[in-house]
């Protein structure tokens, strides 16, 4: 499946949701993902912009959607504490009827990296700060399994791993594949470990650096056919 995000703008939401006992209204989604919608969100405890965004998922209790939020908080909570992972701020479930849930994960606002021209060196800086939010997830046996630009973001003036909905233990299949940026085990449903983000922040880096292009390739992605891509 592949997994991406859609940005939206910041079309007009007003629903509002209790996170660690604070109460915040979400004013407009601003992204569209493969099983989630994105909204930036303010707390009304304060009357400040907080400059949160929420995460929302609507699922069924016990679906495979359900159980993967589950590890996403799971994965979140666990790696919390690492410098350059965004960090999950909190959640809170919202049940709708017996069997339909709402989830939402409270994050700190950042610019998104996908569409971000960066200079050589920043991309180093960029890849360096990455690579110890991966070597962070090393230890616990976790692999993010979707590193792509939309994923990393900046705040100030370091750079965080987000999104950690497609998180894989070491050794499993991964759940998603964004094509051009996975691994070729996970592009196979292989078992994938580190050294399949590895791969994917490695193409991250490469096109960064190359203008858009994929290695092996001489157009920039988005002007190459789909079997172009594949072959890549």
């Amino acid at each position: 499946m592949t997994n991406d995000k859609t940005f939206i703008g910041c079309e007009p939401c007003g629903d509002e949701v209790i996170i660690n006992g604070t109460r915040f209204r979400m004013d407009g989604m601003i992204y569209q993902g493969t099983d989630s919608r994105i909204f930036s969100a303010h707390s009304l405890e304060s009357g400040v912009d907080s400059a949160v965004v929420i995460k929302r998922f609507c699922c069924r209790e016990n679906d495979a959607l359900w159980n993967a939020c589950l590890r996403e908080v799971e994965a979140g909570l666990m790696l919390r504490r690492c410098g350059n992972i965004l960090p999950l701020l909190g959640y809170a479930v919202r049940t709708d009827g017996e069997t339909e849930r709402e989830i939402f994960l409270l994050f700190n606002r950042a610019e998104c990296l996908s569409g971000m021209s960066l200079s050589p060196p920043e991309t180093i800086r960029m890849c360096r700060d990455i690579s110890r939010a991966l070597t962070c997830m090393k230890p616990k046996n976790l692999v993010h399994g979707d590193v792509k630009p939309s994923n990393l973001y900046r705040c100030g003036s370091r750079w965080l791993l987000g999104d950690m909905g497609s998180v894989i233990r070491s050794g499993e299949a991964a759940r998603y594949v964004s094509e051009g940026y996975c691994a070729p085990e996970a592009l196979r449903g292989e078992p994938c470990d580190d050294r399949s983000d590895l791969y994917s922040l490695g193409i991250t880096c490469y096109r960064l650096l190359s203008g858009g292009r994929l290695p092996f390739c001489d157009r920039p992605c988005e002007k190459m056919t789909e079997e172009e891509v594949d072959a890549a």
